[in-house]
């Protein structure tokens, strides 16, 4: 489906959309639209993703719940990050929301993509749409045209800048990397290209380890110095293509000057590269406001039939494919070229001389060599006239300023002024073209100098977490020593983040499930209506009273969970008002701390010890085992045993278990069954089972409670897998030991 075609229609349904949720808005229910989904919070795609979700809410007048994650990085790793999303899935059902936007493929690098659809596909029949790469069964998708985007690159590539010698880097990881690999050959074919050998390479992955060594393997077949047998670098990704520019710049190789570059997915680490990428920007803004105008139009028309919408991408020119950005290029005036007299070549040699001593004083020169070179660019440009060599000089100058250090805007543009300064007094003689094109010149000069302070912007935005900000934020928390306390510092820190308030359930103990808590703060103070939700037992979390978050207005809020390690205290809505998501993040990290020592100091919490105790395990283990006779073995009873524990809540993986203790699938299997008796999955399941059994001998959990922290999808199961372990179901067993 065109996206220009759709979009023409889309315009005519704005007033079916508003007349819809006008209705609904005036019978009291305001529609409510979720997003769920990971994001990488040091990459402005997440937030531009949510940037056009949340405007679309505002335009249509509607509530907007913000369900994502955060990967967690830093000093903020938690290893378990993923097992704490997919609380979030509880939330994501009627009457909490009437619909979702999705990105079930956010979750790829985390998940297999079998399980992701099985996550997602598990919230039907709740009308969705999703913006990444996973097909969802059930769901409408809104994806990027890469056809379009290939041939865009491609056509600029050979038709505006002539190249013919192209290579192509990319990565055999994913789908969309795959079809951006099929589309270039395409386009190679169309245009008349020649398709060489050895000249296209897909990395193992994108580290840049493997994006190296396919580098490699073109650089042993091609000559890249000077355009020789490569013009152009084509990438599946800025993250590619970035990694590359530093790897040709280590072999001596500079871009654009010796090989283009381009990458796609317009990335800030692109915006940041030493040579700024030509790339596709894949319109995350507009795929966020658009998903919701879709999203309306499921709600509008329930029955219509899930369809795959494609919004057709842009291509953005910067310096890494040859060209300047537009607001550079466009400084040159296009005077033509003038005459240069005889007697100025007469006296070039005495003038170099003299500029090259001065030259030295403007300049961050590396050697001689640099000097010279930017005086051949100079008269270059004053003999020759064309494009300027200056102006390209002093790309490099800039690339190679930003590469060590944090790039000086004003410095810069002190260093075009001064230039300036000494160069055109040279020309007072050689007439107005000749002037006016070197001013031109240094207009540009100061332009992409203004570039390249935008692009420090960029990287800057993308920097959310501040130790310092933090570090005083926490201040007030860690001297709490009470609930009362820690939410007086909750009100304090809201006012200092300008965010306008929150809704905060908790449980009376901290524990290991998910809770079921009461609200137990709200800032501010909830309207009389709604005061009579406070401390009411909250049985699901998709039955939260959302009258909390209405003021007679609509809200737009985020979750987070509230967790410490892997206990759980509740969840907070913290209503949203600026982008940065990390501000949100970071402030349930810090409540949930203090709330975690203020839970342990008055003793509210679970933390009997349910652990497979050692008189259990040896119970397990059928086999009489022998010390190994090579004392170096790399797999005891101990390191499988304790691994298995360790990974007690998840679903028995293998190929994962077998990669952390760093031997094979094959080698694990037969140790294991060598030691135990047992297979690693049968070992695994009969541990769940001890351990099912010390925590209903605790009498202080449910069922499902049980079943949810062994990792069984339900309670039936659970009960099932008990049964057959024991021969009893898990009631009947507890009855045998009381």
């Amino acid at each position: 489906m065109c996206f220009s075609w759709y979009t023409s229609v889309m315009a005519l349904k704005i007033s079916e959309r508003k007349q819809f949720l006008a209705e609904r808005k005036s019978a009291g229910r305001r529609v409510t639209i979720g997003f769920t989904g990971i994001a990488d919070l040091r990459s402005f795609i997440g937030l531009e993703y949510m940037k056009g979700m949340m405007k679309a809410a505002a335009d249509y007048d509607i509530n907007f719940i913000n369900m994502g994650g955060a990967v967690k990085y830093s000093l903020f790793d938690d290893i378990n990050f993923i097992s704490h999303y997919i609380k979030n899935f509880r939330f994501m059902r009627e009457p909490f929301v009437d619909g979702l936007v999705t990105w079930a493929s956010s979750l790829w690098e985390f998940m297999e993509e079998r399980n992701i659809i099985s996550l997602f596909s598990g919230l039907r029949p709740l009308p969705m749409v999703d913006i990444g790469h996973v097909d969802i069964p059930g769901a409408t998708m809104l994806k990027i045209d890469s056809d379009i985007a290939i041939r865009s690159m491609m056509e600029h590539l050979a038709l505006v800048h002539g190249y013919t010698k192209f290579a192509f880097l990319g990565a055999d990881i994913s789908e969309p990397h795959r079809n951006r690999f099929s589309n270039y050959k395409k386009e190679l074919a169309r245009l008349g290209l020649s398709d060489r050998p050895h000249s296209a390479v897909l990395a193992r992955s994108m580290n840049p380890n493997h994006i190296a060594d396919a580098l490699d393997e073109i650089c042993s077949n091609f000559v890249l110095r000077g355009g020789q047998d490569v013009q152009v670098i084509v990438t599946s990704t800025d993250v590619i293509a970035t990694e590359v520019i530093d790897q040709l710049s280590r072999r001596g190789i500079s871009v654009p000057k010796d090989v283009a570059v381009t990458g796609f997915n317009n990335w800030y680490e692109g915006i940041t590269a030493r040579s700024p990428l030509t790339t596709i920007d894949l319109a995350y803004f507009r795929r966020g406001y658009t998903a919701v105008e879709i999203l309306i139009d499921k709600l509008v028309s329930p029955s219509s039939a899930p369809r795959i919408v494609r919004v057709v991408p842009s291509l953005v020119i910067r310096q890494s494919c040859g060209c300047f950005e537009e607001c550079v290029a466009r400084v040159s005036s296009g005077h033509s070229e003038g005459a240069v007299l005889d007697s100025f070549r007469e006296s070039e040699d005495t003038l170099r001389e003299r500029l090259s001593c001065a030259l030295r004083d403007v300049f961050p020169f590396r050697d001689d060599d640099e000097v010279s070179e930017m005086l051949d660019a100079f008269f270059s440009d004053v003999y020759e006239g064309g494009e300027s060599r200056m102006l390209r000089f002093f790309q490099q100058v800039l690339q190679n300023y930003r590469k060590v250090r944090e790039f000086d805007g004003e410095h810069f543009q002190n260093v075009v002024s001064r230039l300036r300064s000494l160069l055109l007094p040279v020309l007072k003689n050689e007439g107005d073209d000749v002037v006016r094109r070197m001013e031109d010149s240094f207009h540009q000069m100061r332009s992409l100098v203004s570039v390249y302070q935008k692009y420090e912007s960029f990287a800057e935005r993308e920097n959310p977490y501040r130790l310092n900000n933090i570090s005083e934020q926490a201040v007030s928390f860690v001297s709490a020593s009470s609930r009362e306390k820690v939410f007086d510092a909750l009100r304090y820190q809201l006012g200092v983040l300008d965010i306008p308030g929150v809704s905060l359930a908790l449980s009376e103990n901290m524990g290991y499930n998910f809770p079921t808590p009461s609200v137990e703060f709200v800032f501010p103070e909830p309207p009389e209506k709604s005061k009579s939700l406070m401390h009411r037992r909250i049985s699901e979390p998709y039955l939260f009273p959302k009258e909390l978050f209405d003021r007679g207005k609509r809200y737009c809020v985020m979750l987070e969970i509230l967790h410490h390690a892997d206990r759980y205290f509740g969840y907070a809505f913290f209503e949203m008002k600026s982008l940065n998501i990390a501000t949100y993040d970071v402030l349930r990290m810090l409540l949930s701390n203090a709330l975690y020592l203020i839970y342990r100091k008055e003793g509210r919490t679970r933390e009997v010890s349910f652990s497979v105790r050692d008189d259990q395990l040896k119970e397990l283990i059928s086999v009489e085992t022998e010390p190994p006779r090579n004392a170096r073995s790399r797999l005891t009873v101990e390191k499988i045993t304790d691994y298995l524990t360790e990974h007690i809540g998840e679903m028995t993986n293998i190929d994962k278990m077998s990669s952390e203790l760093m031997v094979s699938r094959s080698y694990l299997s037969r140790r294991t069954k060598e030691l135990t008796g047992l297979s690693v999955q049968t070992l695994h399941e009969r541990l769940k089972m001890e351990q099912a059994k010390n925590m209903l001998l605790l009498d202080s959990y449910e069922l499902s409670e049980i079943a949810s922290s062994l990792g069984f999808k339900d309670q039936n199961y659970f009960s099932n897998v008990f049964k057959k372990n024991t021969g009893l179901s898990p009631r009947n067993w507890l009855k045998s030991k009381v």
